[in-house]
């Protein structure tokens, strides 16, 4: 990525066509940071980074290319990371959440073994055992739904991935069941952001959020306990 020193100083100086054109050198950069934290939601998380980018324009008081480079890619990050928790875990202090889910990148999902690096320091911090259970009952991450869910019905009660789905939406709610299926292509539908579910139901990205959760809570409290092995 390389940033014109002549055009940021522009941009810093509040030149609007300068801005935009650093707002486009950063572009790559934004994409590639928000596929890394959450892949379902990258178009709200760029968003979010054009939005960091332009407060660092706002705010940047050093000298050189590179001080502002790594400064606006810190801030960036940050304000993706914080979005992608909120949206993931809407219960959830974003302190415990980031840290639950730096350990299930470092695991490269596997929730025994992000458990095993969240409580043992070895990331550089500690969770303590009831904020791993607190980020359990949040719901996991979505790209881990289906087969988790999957994985625990017996062989002979399943016909595939989409029939066992179904079968446990039939105890959500009307608006968490679209939701969940938005969420995940399910059925009729394509996999959806939680910002094109809100704008196709017409509710706020915050209720498709909580709605999702607390889809995801009951999946697993209710749902495999209590009716999928009835």
């Amino acid at each position: 990525m390389h940033v014109d020193e002549t055009q940021l100083g522009d941009a810093l100086d509040g030149n609007t066509d300068a801005i935009t054109a650093i707002l486009g050198v950063f572009g790559p950069l934004i994409r590639k940071r928000a596929r890394h934290i959450d892949r379902r939601n990258v178009e709200d998380l760029e968003q979010v980074g054009r939005e960091a980018v332009w407060r660092c324009l706002r705010r940047y008081t050093g000298t050189t290319v590179a001080e502002f480079v790594a400064y606006a890619d810190k801030s960036l990050t940050g304000a993706m990371m914080s979005v992608c928790c909120d949206m993931r875990y809407p219960d959830i202090g974003s302190g415990t959440s980031r840290m639950w889910i730096s350990a299930l990148k470092h695991s490269a999902g596997d929730l025994a073994e992000a458990e095993r690096l969240a409580m043992s320091g070895a990331l550089g911090w500690k969770m303590r055992p009831e904020a791993v259970r607190a980020v359990h009952e949040a719901g996991r991450p979505a790209e881990l739904l289906t087969e988790d869910l999957t994985a625990q019905v017996p062989a002979e009660r399943s016909n595939g991935a989409e029939a066992t789905l179904r079968l446990l939406l039939r105890g959500l709610g009307s608006q968490q069941r679209t939701v969940i299926q938005m969420a995940y292509g399910i059925g009729e539908y394509a996999r959806m952001s939680d910002s094109e579910i809100a704008a196709e139901l017409r509710i706020p990205v915050s209720h498709v959020s909580s709605a999702r959760s607390k889809a995801m809570r009951r999946l697993r409290k209710d749902g495999l306990g209590a009716w999928l092995y009835r």
